[in-house]
C-alpha cells in the first residue's frame, strides 16, 4: 500500500498501534453485522465488530430505516435464526412488549421498528455472545500482504488512528468500504450509472390519524385517506409548494403506545454517490431541506396536521443502493424470475424487485411468484481479489435489479450469517473463504436454525 499521511499519521506505517485483534473482524455492526458476528460466534470464533456510530443496529437505527420489509415465502418468514432473535430481544424495551404488525395495502405485512430498542436489542445479542464492539472506530485504511490477504484494518478513533487485526475479515460496512480499500472489482449503479435514491426519514407525532382493522390484524391505515394524501400531495408538487421528487406519499404506522405518530419514509434524494464524502453531505443537506418542506406543507394545509410535531429525524440519510462487490458468483434478475435454488445458499428472499427511480418519479416494482423464493450463494459473498475477507448485508455479488429486492434489512441479517459463518470456518482452518466449502456453511446454518431445508439441490 502506498504510505499515505493524515495529520502526521503515517497509513502505511508498521508503527500504528494494534486496537484490536481477534479471529474474525467485522466492519460494521448493522443488520448484516448483527447477523456476522453472531454467527462466527457460534462456530466459536473470538470476534470483533467495529463500528463507526456510537450504537448498533445501522440502517434500522442510524438511518431510522422502518419497517422490517417482509420476506416470507407464502406464510413461512425466509429469515432465522438472527432476525427473529432480534425482534424478540427488542420487547422489553417496547411499550407494549411486542413489535407492531402492520397491515399494508399493498399485500404484505411488516414490523415497525422503535429505533432504541433496535439498538438496545442488537447490543444486548452481541454482548450475550461474547462479541468484542469497538464503537466511534472508523474503517479508513487496509494493509494487505503479498499474498493477497488483509493484515490489518486501519482505523479512525478519538485517541488517533490504530490497527484490528484478524485471521479473516468481513465487510459490512453497507457500501463495500473494506472490499473497495481492499482492491476488489465493484459494480456501481444502473446502466447510465444512477444509483436508487436516498431518503433521510422521520417521524410525526400528534397527528390525527384514520386507522380501519388491516386483513392481517393489525392495523390498517384508511386507504381513502392515504389516497387523499398523496393527491393533495401531487397537487402542491404542481403549485410548486414541494419539490420533493416522489411521485407519493410513503408513510407507515408506528407501533402500538402512540396511535398518533407517523413513519415518513417520502424524501427523495436524487443524484448523489453514497460513497463520496461531499456528495453524501450534499445529500443529507438536501433530504432535510425537503423535510422541512413537507412538514411545513403537511401542518399548514392536510386535516389532521395541524397540531403535527416533528419527533424524530434519522442521524444519517438512508441508503439504498451503493457498491456491489464482485464474488464468485454474480446473483442476476434470472435467478429472481427462476426462483433459483443453490447447493451453497446461505439466505432466502422472496420480496419484490423495487426499484425506485434514480432520476426522479416512479418505482418498480417485480413481484417473485407467489409463495416462493430465490436463493443466495454462499459464492455471492465471497469478492474477487481478496483471500481473507467476505461481504455481508446489501452489497454483495448481484446485478442492480436483483439487488434492489435483496438489500431490505430481513435479507441482510441472513446474507450476513453465511458471510460470519464462513469467514470464521476460513479462521479455524486456515484457508481462505473461496476455499471453504459453502454447503458446509448452509449445513451448519441449518443447525443454527437457518430456514434453509429442503431446496431440493442439497449436497
Amino acid at each position: 500500500m502506498t504510505e499515505k499521511k493524515v495529520r502526521g499519521v503515517p497509513y502505511g506505517s508498521a508503527e500504528l498501534p494494534l486496537f484490536g485483534e481477534a479471529d474474525v473482524v467485522i466492519a460494521g455492526a448493522g443488520p448484516g453485522g448483527l447477523g456476522a458476528a453472531l454467527a462466527a460466534a457460534w462456530q466459536g470464533a473470538k470476534v470483533l465488530v467495529a463500528e463507526e456510530y456510537g450504537i448498533p443496529g445501522g440502517m434500522a437505527a442510524i438511518a431510522e430505516v422502518h419497517p422490517f420489509m417482509r420476506n416470507h415465502a407464502g406464510a413461512v418468514c425466509n429469515d432465522a435464526p438472527v432476525y427473529g432473535q432480534w425482534k424478540k430481544a427488542m420487547e422489553p424495551y417496547l411499550p407494549n412488549g411486542l413489535l407492531d404488525k402492520i397491515a399494508d395495502p399493498n399485500d404484505y405485512s411488516c414490523y415497525s421498528i422503535n429505533k432504541s430498542a433496535a439498538a438496545l436489542a442488537a447490543e444486548d445479542l452481541l454482548l450475550a455472545a461474547g462479541v468484542k464492539i469497538l464503537y466511534h472506530h472508523s474503517i479508513v485504511g487496509v494493509k494487505k500482504d503479498a499474498e493477497n490477504r488483509i493484515t490489518g484494518l486501519i482505523c479512525r478513533t478519538r485517541g488517533g488512528f490504530g490497527l484490528l487485526r484478524g485471521k479473516c475479515y468481513v465487510d459490512c460496512t453497507g457500501d463495500g468500504n473494506v472490499a473497495a480499500m481492499a482492491g476488489c472489482p465493484f459494480e456501481q449503479g444502473d446502466s447510465q450509472g444512477g444509483c436508487q435514491p436516498m431518503t433521510l426519514c422521520f417521524k410525526l407525532s400528534h397527528v390525527d390519524i384514520p386507522f380501519v382493522k388491516g386483513p392481517y390484524g393489525g392495523r390498517l391505515l384508511d386507504p381513502e385517506w392515504r389516497n387523499r394524501l398523496s393527491a393533495a400531495y401531487q397537487q402542491a408538487q404542481k403549485d410548486g409548494k414541494i419539490h420533493c421528487p416522489r411521485e407519493n406519499v410513503l408513510i407507515f404506522p408506528f407501533q402500538l403506545g402512540d396511535e398518533n405518530t407517523l413513519h415518513f419514509n417520502t424524501t427523495r434524494v436524487i443524484g448523489y454517490d453514497a460513497t463520496n464524502g461531499a456528495d453524501f453531505s450534499e445529500a443529507e443537506i438536501e433530504g432535510r431541506r425537503q423535510l422541512r418542506e413537507l412538514l411545513a406543507w403537511l401542518k399548514a394545509e392536510v386535516p389532521g396536521f395541524a397540531q403535527a410535531r416533528l419527533m424524530s429525524m434519522a442521524v444519517q440519510i438512508g441508503v439504498r443502493e451503493s457498491r456491489r462487490v464482485e464474488g464468485l458468483y454474480k446473483l442476476c434478475m434470472e435467478d429472481f424470475e427462476n426462483c433459483s435454488r443453490f447447493p451453497d445458499a446461505i439466505a432466502r428472499c422472496s420480496y419484490n424487485v423495487d426499484i425506485h427511480s434514480p432520476r426522479g418519479a416512479g418505482t418498480r416494482l417485480v413481484s417473485i411468484k407467489s409463495g416462493d423464493y430465490y436463493e443466495i450463494p454462499y459464492r455471492c459473498t465471497v469478492p474477487k481479489n481478496c483471500a481473507n475477507l467476505t461481504v455481508g448485508g446489501r452489497p454483495i455479488s448481484a446485478d442492480v435489479a436483483i439487488h434492489s429486492s435483496l438489500r431490505i434489512m430481513p435479507c441482510a441479517i441472513s446474507i450476513g450469517q453465511g458471510a460470519g459463518m464462513g469467514a470464521a470456518m476460513a479462521a479455524a482452518k486456515g484457508i481462505s473463504p473461496a476455499e471453504v466449502d459453502g454447503c458446509e456453511v448452509r449445513r451448519k446454518l441449518i443447525g443454527f436454525g437457518a430456514n434453509l431445508k429442503g431446496n431440493g439441490v442439497e449436497k
